[in-house]
Formats: structure tokens, C-alpha cells, sequence
């Protein structure tokens, strides 16, 4: 199966500039800092692949996304879209790439029904009117917007707006897809038929994603992960492979009987939470067979007890914890 993007050693630099002092002429003592936005990321994409790009801020999402759509050229390694370089060849990717913004950077205007944009959009890509209107008819019924979209942008709600953002960044039955934070603040029967539709179009169509976001449901909808830290890639793979990268630990949730108390048992794990007649720790799973912890759980003092694998979202907290603890910062200083 081809690729659709490939990103071989690509890295971006950005000058920035603090002042050193406040005052009236703070502005003529100020310090250059060299900030290496993306550092050597490499990375392919397949048809029909489902990608999860995350990071913290800073980390180098939003560059990686601008670089790979053509709005910057990179310092140095190569960008293939679709076979073609997406700086050199904008305007020929631009028919079969689609961008799906969050609720900060709409393309419903916002006094007009969205049936408005969509009949420009049609427009503008040079859709016909057949396909347009078969198009149409199956994005209303996949994102189950008949009610709304005859109605003002500004009249819909936050998940409403976000759907009819979604058919107006692919009426044109685009390639390939960024979308950038797609669910923030969007509520959940919204956030579930934005997933449902993705992995529809991706069945039906073919079409590939990348997706960038800090909402960790999001990730259940991606076949991989690619992870970027102060411009670095972290790491690749499934969200599987995460978990078992970033996470050396089970959890073990015990509750005892009304009186009773876990004292002493704090100490065989990492303590995720402690209170009165409860008691979760984070335990390896080496010891699921070891000889307390069944004695334990048939102790007469224990009312229940549960063993789960840690959720994405305390892996990534976790991990970013982590990577605060060890990294150093990766800026350049220079006086100006």
C-alpha cells in the first residue's frame, strides 16, 4: 500500500526574541533564542491509515501540520504529499488534501446556513451537481445534521457548528485529511458521530487522517501514534505499544469494610490515591502472582477490589511528568 505522506529528517528553526529588562528601552536589550520547532522528525503515512499526531504545546504539532499542508518550507529533510512536494505544488495538492479546524478557525460563515458554504465549497472545487448532491445526502445522514443545516451558524450548537465544519472541509471527497483538534468543548453524541464518520469514510472512501489533539478519547479512533516532545519524535507505533512503553504499571483499586483500613499495604506499590477504606496503587505486573496480594483479596477486611490497566490519559500525564523531571531545554541563546 503507498504511501500517502512521507517525512524524512525534516527540521524548522523560528527566531524569537524576549527583552532582558522592562522600562523604555528594554526593547533595545533583548535576548535571540533559536527555537528548533521540529529537530530531525521522520515519519510515513499509509492509504487509509488513522493517525493520532500528539504532543504538548510547543512540542511541534502545529509546525509539523503547516509543513506538511505547504504554508512553511522546512529547513532542511523533505515533505512528500501524494507524491508531490506540498510547498512547490500548493495549488495541485490543495484539490485533494481536506483541513477540519477547531472551533476557533470556522469556515461556516457565521450569519448564513451552512447549505450556503457548502454550495460555495461545491463551487469552489468544481464539484458537479450529481455528485454534490449525492455527497450531500450522505454526509446528512452520516452526521445526522438534517435539522440544521438550513439553519443560521449561529443558531447551532458547538457540536452541530463542528459537524457541518466536517462536510465542508470534505465535500470535494479529499485524499488525504488534517484535522486539527476537531472535538474540543464538542459534546459527546457530536464527538461520537465525528469518530463514526471518520472511520466511515476511511471504509468506504479510503481516505487517510491525521488528527492532532489533546482530547485522549480522540485517540481511540487512530490506528497509530506518532508523538513529538520540544520538536522530537518520541514515539511511533499503536496505541497498544504505548501503553506498554510508557506504562511498567497495573492498577490495583481495593476497598475494605466499613472500620477497617489499608495501612501497611500502601507500601507494596506506588500510591495513585489514598483515603479511609480506600486504596489504589499502581503495582507491577509481576506481582499478580505473588503471595500477599492473594491473601489479601481473600482477606476478610477487603469489601472489593479491582485490577485495570491505566487509561491513555494517565500514561500521557504520567509520562509528560516524567519527561519534565529529565529533559533540559533545547534552545539556542544569543545576544542581540
Amino acid at each position: 500500500m503507498p504511501n500517502v505522506i512521507e517525512v524524512e529528517n525534516v527540521s524548522k528553526r523560528f527566531n524569537t526574541y524576549e527583552n532582558r529588562d522592562t522600562g523604555l528601552f528594554s526593547s533595545f536589550r533583548r535576548k535571540k533564542k533559536v527555537v528548533r520547532a521540529l529537530d530531525g522528525v521522520s515519519f510515513s503515512i499509509k492509504r487509509g491509515e488513522i493517525v493520532a499526531l500528539l504532543g504538548r504545546n510547543g512540542s511541534g504539532k502545529s509546525t509539523m501540520i503547516k509543513t506538511i499542508t505547504g504554508i512553511l518550507h522546512p529547513d532542511s529533510g523533505k515533505v512528500s504529499v501524494l507524491g508531490l512536494d506540498p510547498w512547490r505544488d500548493r495549488q495541485k495538492i490543495a484539490m485533494d488534501i481536506g483541513v477540519v479546524f477547531g472551533a476557533t478557525h470556522p469556515q461556516l460563515y457565521w450569519n448564513l446556513p451552512p447549505i450556503d458554504t457548502f454550495e460555495y465549497v461545491r463551487d469552489v472545487y468544481g464539484v458537479s451537481q450529481k455528485d454534490y448532491n449525492e455527497r450531500l445526502k450522505f454526509f446528512i445522514e452520516l452526521l445526522d445534521i438534517s435539522k440544521v443545516y438550513k439553519k443560521q451558524t449561529r443558531q447551532l450548537s458547538l457540536g452541530e457548528r463542528m459537524k457541518c465544519e466536517m462536510v465542508a472541509a470534505l465535500l470535494h471527497f479529499p485524499k488525504f485529511v488534517v484535522m486539527d483538534e476537531p472535538t474540543i468543548g464538542v459534546d459527546l453524541p457530536a464527538r461520537m458521530g465525528i469518530k463514526k464518520a471518520v472511520r466511515e469514510l476511511r471504509k468506504r472512501y479510503g481516505m487517510t487522517f491525521l488528527i492532532t489533539t489533546h482530547v485522549v478519547d480522540d485517540i481511540s479512533m487512530a490506528d497509530r501514534i506518532v508523538m513529538l516532545e520540544k520538536g522530537k519524535k518520541i514515539f511511533d507505533g499503536k496505541p497498544d505499544r504505548l501503553k506498554s512503553t510508557f506504562s511498567r504499571y497495573i492498577i490495583l483499586e481495593v476497598r475494605f469494610i466499613d472500620g477497617e483500613s489499608g495501612k501497611g499495604f500502601e507500601t507494596r506499590g506506588r500510591v495513585i490515591s489514598s483515603e479511609p477504606g480506600h486504596v489504589k496503587l499502581g503495582i507491577l505486573p509481576s506481582m499478580l502472582k505473588e503471595e500477599w496480594l492473594r491473601k489479601l483479596i481473600t482477606s476478610d477486611k477487603v469489601a472489593d477490589y479491582r485490577i485495570n490497566e491505566p487509561g491513555l490519559s494517565s500514561i500521557l500525564a504520567r509520562f509528560y511528568s516524567s519527561r519534565d523531571h529529565r529533559s533540559k531545554s533545547a534552545d539556542v541563546d544569543a545576544d542581540e
